[in-house]
């Protein structure tokens, strides 16, 4: 929990800096993206985990990383999109249904390999 934690003030504290102090070169586009996917995995760290242990029961251990870290890439590939000028709902749409469905595969398979240990 500490550890999100201190992933999201950072990346909240990345933001910022770089919203406000730096020129927006593609080195400081690339710096955004990046602290922009570390402060929403950080953010979404605790939110998944509350949504975990109230529907499912307490999850494998890197289970609530790994989705964390789909938000992060996702709000990083959205952010992305709409720097080009190409983010619309269905491209939104597009991308958040590759990451559910490589989620739903590393799932069942994380599953199985359990299976397959008993």
């Amino acid at each position: 929990m500490m550890v999100a934690l201190g992933l999201g003030i950072a990346g909240w504290l990345g933001v910022a800096y770089l919203l406000s102090n730096i020129h927006p070169t593609l080195p400081a586009k690339v710096a955004l993206l990046a602290v922009w996917a570390i402060a929403l995995m950080g953010t979404a760290w605790p939110v998944l985990l509350a949504l975990h242990r109230r529907f499912w029961g307490e999850p494998a251990p890197w289970t609530v990383w790994r989705q964390s870290t789909w938000v992060g890439a996702f709000g990083a590939a959205a952010a992305w999109l709409q720097m080009n000028r190409l983010l619309n709902i269905a491209w939104a749409v597009v991308v958040a249904g590759v990451f559910v469905v490589i989620e739903i595969i590393l799932s069942l398979r994380a599953r199985q390999e359990a299976h397959n240990d008993d």
